[in-house]
């Protein structure tokens, strides 16, 4: 009986399914990818056990859930739905959907139900993959930890960049998931120090644990340090103006996971916020803005989540801002000009610079 909708869910559940979908899985990823499986020895034989990975693609989970021959119950987005044909996939697997960016007691009381049934759990501590090898541990591992008593086992995923694309390509990437020794469960009652600070703590060695398993490669394709910047010239004269915030909004439009989630699986028209040449319109970039302004209304944590809270919500008061501004020069008839920089560093050294051109034109009646 499935009581997913139940502050508890069984565990094991969904063994049929999930038996049929685990070994077509399997034999897809062998097929479309070149994949090396180590330490799978490391794993405990009796639970309860959180699995703790690293996170960048779409892949990650696959081989988290299908490869250990334990069984492990997935816990995933429940904040917005996946992308088209794996959304179905997915609900039909089953998992534990976390609503991300706000408190989601119902999610951590049936991930610790799993854990009390001394079950398999796993996770990914970064929450998300809009900021690979940047992004701080979320406490919500440790907190499971610690209310379970469960062990944690770190999982590192190497070569991940771009294996989705490769894999679809026929180019069958080598992807490795090595798992490794188990990280005994979080036991704070001896320690005098805040809660949050022990368990923000735990979260960090846990993710410490997980990056000393991947490929040391990896970590030069991450920005070591990223600036921003953004300039807005109104009319034929471009005269300069600014916005508060108009940094972090350039960070905004600089991040293609951030962007994707809301044009597929939020289904928002943001497509002329992408910083790639195409034409655009006052109007067009208005409404594109006021869709990521309604999508926080329904989620307000979906900026803070993914870029911090004070950066959350200078983006956020930013949109609205440039709305502003938009509505204005739409009435006056003037177009609008916006010059987005990036400039990256990397830890090898190379410097990686990009500039985004948005021409935004005004078209009576429109």
């Amino acid at each position: 009986m499935d009581t997913s909708n139940d502050q508890t869910i069984p565990y094991p559940r969904f063994s049929t399914r999930r038996k049929i979908l685990g070994v077509i899985g399997k034999g897809l990823l062998r097929l479309l990818t070149r994949p090396t499986i180590l330490g799978l020895e490391n794993i405990p034989e009796v639970g309860p056990v959180i699995l703790a990975g690293n996170h960048v693609s779409t892949f990650e989970p696959m081989f988290m859930f299908l490869f250990p021959r334990q069984i492990v119950e997935p816990t995933g987005a429940g904040d917005m739905p996946f992308e088209g044909l794996i959304d179905m996939i997915v609900r039909f697997y089953g998992f534990i959907p976390i609503n991300r960016g706000n408190l989601d007691r119902k999610f951590m009381n049936q991930a610790l139900s799993v854990l009390n049934q001394k079950g398999y759990l796993g996770i990914f501590p970064e929450g998300g993959t809009w900021d690979p090898g940047n992004m701080k541990a979320q406490v919500g591992v440790a907190w499971l930890s610690h209310k379970g008593q469960a062990a944690v086992v770190p999982v590192g995923f190497s070569g991940f960049h771009g294996g989705m694309q490769d894999a679809f390509k026929l180019k069958r990437p080598k992807l490795t998931m090595k798992v490794g020794q188990p990280i005994p469960a979080l036991n704070p009652e001896t320690d005098d120090r805040p809660l949050k600070v022990v368990y923000q703590e735990y979260a960090d060695m846990v993710l410490e644990r997980i990056n000393e398993l991947i490929d040391p490669q990896e970590f030069l394709l991450n920005p070591k340090e990223s600036e921003y910047n953004l300039r807005i010239h109104i009319g034929d004269d471009r005269r300069d103006v600014m916005v508060p915030g108009q940094e972090e909004l350039a960070h905004f439009l600089f991040s293609p996971v951030i962007l994707k989630t809301l044009l597929n699986n939020l289904k928002k028209p943001v497509k002329t916020l992408f910083p790639d040449q195409q034409s655009r319109s006052v109007q067009g970039f208005i409404l594109a803005l006021s869709s990521v302004i309604e999508a926080l209304k329904v989620n307000p944590g979906f900026l803070t989540y993914r870029m911090g809270m004070e950066k959350g919500k200078q983006v956020e008061h930013a949109i609205q801002s440039l709305i502003d501004l938009l509505e204005d020069a739409k009435q006056s008839g003037e177009s609008v000009q916006l010059e987005a920089k990036t400039r990256h560093s990397y830890l090898d050294g190379r410097i990686e610079e990009k500039i985004g051109q948005y021409d935004l034109q005004v078209h009576p009646g429109r």
